[in-house]
C-alpha cells in the first residue's frame, strides 16, 4: 500500500530528537488527572474504583472493558517546555470502522493560559495495530509558560501514559482547573463519546472546558441499562452539583420501567438536594422512516417525562429535557450512522445541554 506520509509530508509526525524527562501521573503529581474520580485512590486510568472490579465483571458481559476506557479523563499541567511528547501504552481498543482512531485511542491537546482560553492544537495519531505509541505535539518552541490539557482516549484502555518535556523545564499541576464541582453523566455510547473524531469533541469534555465543572463520564457503550449497582457507585461521589441520566438509547420501555424510578431514588437517597436531569435520547434516523420505531421512542420519552413529573410533586430538583432538541437544526446531518454523533453533532449537544445546565444550576 502507498504511504501517505511520503505523498504528503503534512501527515508525518516529526519526532522530538532532544533529550526529555518523562512524567508518569501515577507516581508524579506534577501532572493532575481529572475526570477519573478514583484515580488518586487507585492510580489507575479506570472509571470505577478497584474495589468494584468483581462487581462490574459480574454485572454485564463486556462492561469491565468499557470501565477501563478512560472517556472524560484529562491531564492538566503548566510548563515552559519547548517540546511536548507523550508515550502511550494501550490496554485494548475495539478498532471500530465508523469512528476515527484518533477518537478511539488518540490523545488531543489544548493549550492556553487559563481554562477559559484553552484552544485545540492537535491530536496524537497512531496505527490501529499499535499497542504502544509515541507522539510529539511540538518541538523547538519558545520557552514560555503555558497551560496544557490532554484528553485521554474515548474507546481505548490506557495502561500507562507519560508526558515528556525538556529536561530543564518546570512542570506544575493545574490544581483548580474546574473549581465549580462535579457533574456526573451516566449513559450510553453517545455519552462515552462515540463517534467523535477526538477526545476533546466528546460533549462531557467540551462542557468541562466551557463551564468550569469537572464533568465525569459514565457512558458505557451498549451498557447504559440503569443497574442499581451503578447507581450506588455514582451516588457515592462527593461534591456533585448535578446528575445527568441519558441511558434511554440502551433501554427498552420495560427496562426503563424497571430501572429509572429506582435509579433516581438511589441517587436521591445520598444526595437529597442535588439536581437530577433526565434526558430522552436524540432522534435516530430510522425513526424518520419506520413508524414502529418512532412510536416506540415516543412511548419511552413520555414515560421518562411522567416519572420526572411524579417526582416533581415533592422534589423540585429533578428535571426532564427532550433529547430530540439536542441536535438542533442539524438533526438529520449530525451523525455518522444515523445514531452516533459526528463532531458537529457533539457540538450541538454541548451547546444545547450547556444552556439547560446553566438554567437549572442558576435556579
Amino acid at each position: 500500500m502507498p504511504d501517505i506520509k511520503k505523498i504528503d509530508t503534512n501527515f508525518e509526525n516529526k519526532e522530538a530528537t532532544t533529550e526529555l524527562q518523562s512524567i508518569n501521573p501515577k507516581n508524579d503529581d506534577r501532572v493532575k488527572v481529572y475526570g477519573l474520580n478514583w484515580f488518586e485512590q487507585d492510580k489507575r486510568f479506570v472509571r470505577f474504583p478497584k474495589e468494584s472490579d468483581e462487581l462490574i465483571k459480574n454485572l454485564a458481559e463486556g462492561l469491565h472493558y468499557l470501565v477501563e476506557q478512560p472517556s472524560g479523563a484529562m491531564l492538566a499541567f503548566r510548563s515552559n517546555t519547548s517540546t511536548l511528547k507523550i508515550k502511550v501504552k494501550l490496554g485494548h481498543t475495539f478498532n471500530m470502522s465508523h469512528m476515527p482512531f484518533t477518537g478511539q485511542g488518540g490523545c488531543d491537546l489544548y493549550i492556553g493560559t487559563k481554562r477559559e482560553d484553552l484552544t485545540f492544537f492537535r491530536c496524537a495519531s497512531y496505527h490501529y495495530s499499535q499497542k504502544e505509541y509515541e507522539f510529539t505535539y511540538f518541538s523547538n518552541w519558545e520557552k514560555v509558560e503555558r497551560l496544557y490539557l490532554i484528553n485521554l482516549p474515548l474507546y481505548g484502555g490506557i495502561l500507562d501514559i507519560e508526558v515528556c518535556v525538556d529536561t530543564d523545564a518546570f512542570v506544575c499541576k493545574e490544581d483548580n482547573l474546574f473549581p465549580k464541582g462535579k457533574i456526573v453523566c451516566y449513559g450510553t455510547s453517545i455519552t462515552q463519546g462515540g463517534c467523535a473524531s477526538r477526545g476533546g469533541m466528546s460533549y462531557t469534555n467540551a462542557l468541562s472546558r466551557r463551564m468550569g465543572y469537572e464533568v465525569l463520564n459514565f457512558g458505557f457503550s451498549g451498557n447504559g441499562r440503569g443497574q442499581k449497582e451503578i447507581a450506588e457507585l455514582l451516588s457515592s461521589i462527593d461534591n456533585v452539583k448535578m446528575f445527568i441520566l441519558d441511558y434511554e438509547a440502551n433501554a427498552t420501555l420495560p427496562m426503563l420501567k424497571d430501572t429509572l424510578d429506582n435509579f433516581i431514588n438511589i441517587l436521591r437517597n445520598k444526595n437529597p438536594y442535588t439536581p437530577i436531569l433526565v434526558l430522552s435520547k436524540i432522534r435516530m434516523s430510522v425513526e424518520n422512516f419506520v413508524s414502529d420505531n418512532f412510536n416506540d421512542q415516543l412511548l419511552r420519552l413520555k414515560f421518562q417525562r411522567s416519572v420526572v413529573n411524579k417526582h416533581r410533586l415533592t422534589d423540585k430538583n429533578i428535571y426532564f429535557y427532550d433529547g430530540h432538541k439536542l441536535l438542533g437544526k442539524y438533526q438529520n446531518e449530525a451523525t455518522v450512522d444515523g445514531c452516533h454523533p459526528t463532531d458537529l453533532g457533539f457540538m450541538m449537544i454541548t451547546e444545547n445541554l450547556e444552556k439547560q445546565i446553566k438554567k437549572i444550576l442558576k435556579d
